[in-house]
């Protein structure tokens, strides 16, 4: 028996980017963030990428269709381990005592 190939046609590739959304807004938040740390507003800027990662974690628990790239291993791994790294981040982002120069 054969298989029938597959009746949709491919996806350009505006309509693949648009499909990994997720992963999309937390690396955006990410680049924003590193920007800002460029700029010498190093608290801001990592008080973004902490939370850019964070909201990865949350967009992690959305249906596995939906998600796309941003999925690596099994969900609770994933959502733990970005939830993790980002509060952590946002965490150090503060605990760290401001220059005095």
């Amino acid at each position: 028996m054969t298989e029938a190939p597959d009746s949709r046609p491919p996806k350009n590739f505006l309509q693949q980017v648009a499909g990994q959304w997720p992963l999309a807004i937390v690396l955006a938040g990410v680049a924003v963030g590193l920007a800002i740390v460029a700029s010498s507003h190093w608290r801001m800027g990592t008080t973004l990428i902490g939370a850019s990662i964070t909201l990865g974690g949350l967009l992690r628990l959305l249906p596995q269709q939906r998600v796309g790239l941003l999925a690596v291993r099994n969900k609770a791994l994933d959502t733990v381990v970005l939830l993790t790294v980002g509060i952590g981040i946002a965490i150090l982002a503060f605990w760290v005592p401001a220059s005095r120069g």
